[in-house]
């Protein structure tokens, strides 16, 4: 067996290098991309689908915010690139690289991410998620899907899952297709009361995971049940408070639950699969946004499948369910600029956002403070940026 470093010469007289004509089977990111499907036609394709996205996500991860900036900066940082893909024709051009994305399939990008992640970095340490919906506002035009609805887990705050929302649907039954794209047993899934639907809970208990619902007066028979339910002053309850004084709020907020099996099985048997216990949101206080206070006093319930959640341990879940509009959705507007994003045809917008969910994934994986400083950091050191995307097993 020859060893890899050495150069032979094969019988048509050429030479053949083991080291440079033997690709490493490393379990890398650039390596998973090259499952991810391509609509474009093989005829006078040029550069692969994985070169392309192994280049927006390096870009991405240094701060770039849309596909001129990540050409630019593929540009400046040629060499680097000539060490992990092969180039014979160059960079892509930015109208070619939009043609890309508009036919990349993103559904097999999530998949091909996901699988990644947890053969390097092993499956989620956490069992909640949220979920919830962000529109991304300066992608405009007819039947263009603008609005994304995401799984985001609230400990490692991983995006797991993304789906496109059309103009023609809303979040209700994109959140089925949701499920449909990632494996979510085992897990606690939270989310609005629009996804307070009897077919969602049916979906959730059938793929083994379980829910925690807001409901609101969208369900009205519910709503006005779990309002009677706690009116009963004999009603066995615990609860917890929680007060939260940060930037201009000034709220608390008290969370009773029962796990009454009587209370529990008549709201089953109105049709909502597996309750096992439910809950009262109260919050009050104050919120001031743009220098005017505004008063909140408001009452809300909740359903859930986990028998075994303690009144504290709702309370935290509920309150995280912010994570993935604080350090998901926000992140990607002020560092990313994604609202001013402007690329709508085809796929493109949803491949966007979803490399842009996986540099904000990869950052908490090796717990980053600050997305902001860190690409920042990036931008201003290229062997910094170069030397992370080897830890991290981008390539």
């Amino acid at each position: 067996m020859y060893h890899t470093a050495h150069t032979i010469r094969l019988q048509d007289g050429t030479l053949f290098n083991f080291r440079r004509r033997i690709k490493k089977q490393a379990a890398t990111l650039l390596s998973a991309l090259t499952g991810v499907i391509d609509g474009r036609s093989s005829q006078g394709k040029r550069h692969p689908i994985e070169n392309v996205l192994f280049l927006l996500f390096c870009a991405i991860i240094s701060g770039c915010t849309n596909i001129t900036d990540c050409w630019k900066w593929a540009r400046h940082n040629r060499k680097f690139l000539k060490r992990h893909i092969e180039m014979p024709h160059g960079i892509a051009h930015p109208t070619t690289i939009s043609y890309v994305l508009q036919l990349c399939d993103a559904g097999s990008l999530i998949v091909a991410w996901n699988t990644w992640r947890r053969t390097v970095y092993g499956l989620e340490k956490d069992v909640v998620a949220s979920m919830d919906g962000k529109t991304m506002r300066g992608v405009q035009g007819k039947d263009v899907i603008r609005h994304m609805l995401s799984l985001f887990t609230h400990e490692t705050h991983l995006t797991i899952g993304q789906i496109g929302v059309s103009v023609k649907e809303n979040e209700i039954p994109a959140a089925l297709r949701l499920f449909e794209q990632t494996s979510i047993a085992g897990m606690l899934l939270i989310a609005d009361a629009l996804h307070t639907q009897k077919e969602t809970i049916k979906a959730i208990r059938s793929r083994h995971a379980d829910y925690l619902l807001i409901v609101k007066e969208n369900q009205q028979e519910l709503s006005g049940a779990l309002r009677m339910v706690f009116i009963d002053s004999r009603l066995n309850t615990n609860t917890a408070t929680d007060s939260q004084y940060t930037r201009g709020r000034s709220i608390e907020t008290m969370v009773t639950l029962t796990h009454d099996p009587d209370i529990c099985g008549y709201i089953s048997s109105l049709g909502w699969k597996d309750v096992r216990h439910v809950g009262r949101i109260k919050r009050c206080g104050t919120r001031t946004v743009h220098g005017e206070t505004k008063t909140i006093n408001e009452t809300v319930y909740y359903i859930s499948s986990r028998t075994d959640l303690t009144v504290q341990q709702a309370m935290h879940i509920i309150r995280g369910h912010w994570k993935i509009e604080n350090n998901l959705h926000w992140q990607k507007d002020y560092t990313y600029d994604e609202d001013h994003q402007t690329v709508r045809l085809g796929n493109a917008p949803q491949v966007m956002t979803f490399l842009r969910s996986m540099a904000i994934s990869l950052f908490k994986l090796f717990s980053f403070v600050s997305v902001t400083n860190a690409v920042t950091d990036f931008r201003m050191s290229p062997a910094l940026h170069y030397r992370f995307l080897t830890l991290a097993s981008v390539v």
